[in-house]
């Protein structure tokens, strides 16, 4: 196995092709793969070329091994959710994929490969910070100090959150930069199970994928869901939603779609079929780093501003724009009222002389 991390950079993600029919198996071409890969971040074939992507990392020979963390149990476990969904993407990966450890499949009788060490470390859940370490802790460090790329799974271990806190994750970030081991962030509530699958074809095939600011792969986190909504005409027209259930845009009722990089508007959920906003409900902005208070907002507090607002701002902050126009008259006329009262002097225009009455003298 060489030394050397995955190759940096990738090339760009190819442009967006139609859906058109899909291979299947491992005999894959480069310009396959990428095709495949840029056609889970799409609407349409998301599904399809998840399994076949799916199929080929399952199939391929020389797959890389994968060393799964999730010390909290298979409650909060990306794919023991995602099988009740998907059940062929679980059955291929714990029949076919090299799985140096995975808590979730221990109550089912799965054995894990006793491998110490893997080039791929996925990390759902991590230990917190103690002194001294425990165990578990100083596993996870050997665990990312001999990977060659360590990928984070959910909002919570990418940011911190329920389990994790900010310093857990500064942590982990530090230790990876001081063993020059590669951080992949996929966050979300959970995980699309595409961007789980893109990445590790995108590490297995190809090479290390382009990541954003926040250590999320470009081809998934470069866009926000706005973009694609179907709620995207009433924003440009103006049109928002008063209450729970309308029609119109949700930006009024807090919805953070401006701020929230992911693909949920084009791949969605429940096999395709709906998402959050599509489902009435505002975007919460899970899969950014603020998430749930997104600097002081909170989860349904209502976006002050962004790039994708309407044409015009009077259509988004009309209400208090306007009683702002009308107050400040108020206060500009009430300031003249009190200058020329108190100094009526050099603002009164000179008495007209009085003319003396005709005739007289």
């Amino acid at each position: 196995m060489s030394d050397s991390p995955f190759p940096v950079p990738a090339p760009a993600a190819p442009r967006r092709p139609h859906c058109a029919a899909l291979p299947c198996g491992a005999a894959l071409s480069r310009r396959e793969v990428l095709r495949l890969i840029a056609l889970t971040a799409t609407a349409g074939a998301a599904i399809a070329a998840t399994g076949a992507l799916s199929r080929a990392l399952a199939q391929a020979p020389g797959r890389t091994p994968l060393l799964w963390l999730n010390p909290g149990g298979a409650d909060l476990n990306l794919l023991a959710q995602l099988g009740r969904q998907y059940p062929e993407l679980l059955e291929l990966v714990s029949q076919h994929w090299e799985l140096a450890q995975w808590d979730a499949l221990a109550p089912v009788g799965f054995t894990p490969s006793s491998a110490a060490a893997a080039p791929i470390v996925i990390l759902e859940s991590y230990p917190p910070r103690a002194a001294p370490p425990s165990p578990a802790h100083a596993d996870v460090q050997e665990a990312v100090e001999q990977a060659k790329a360590v990928i984070l799974l959910g909002t919570d271990a990418c940011y911190g959150g329920l389990r994790h806190s900010r310093e857990d994750v500064k942590d982990l970030e530090a230790l990876c930069r001081r063993v020059k081991t590669p951080l992949i962030k996929l966050p979300g509530i959970p995980v699309p199970v595409q961007h789980l699958v893109g990445t590790l074809a995108y590490l297995q095939f190809t090479g290390f994928p382009r990541l954003d600011s926040h250590l999320r792969p470009e081809l998934y986190y470069s866009t926000v869901v706005c973009t694609h909504c179907e709620r995207r005409a009433d924003l440009e027209a103006g049109r928002y939603a008063a209450g729970w259930g309308e029609r119109g845009c949700l930006l009024r009722l807090g919805c953070k779609g401006p701020l929230t990089h992911n693909t949920s508007s084009q791949v969605r959920w429940n096999g395709g079929e709906n998402w959050c906003v599509g489902a009435g409900g505002p975007c919460t902005g899970c899969a950014e780093p603020g998430f749930p208070d997104h600097g002081g907002l909170g989860l349904y507090g209502r976006v002050p501003g962004d790039a994708l607002a309407p044409r015009s701002p009077w259509l988004l902050f009309g209400d208090w724009l306007g009683k702002a126009l009308l107050g400040t008259a108020a206060a500009g006329v009430g300031l003249h009222v009190v200058r020329r009262w108190w100094a009526p002097g050099p603002h009164r225009p000179a008495a007209a002389p009085r003319r003396p009455p005709e005739g007289g003298r």
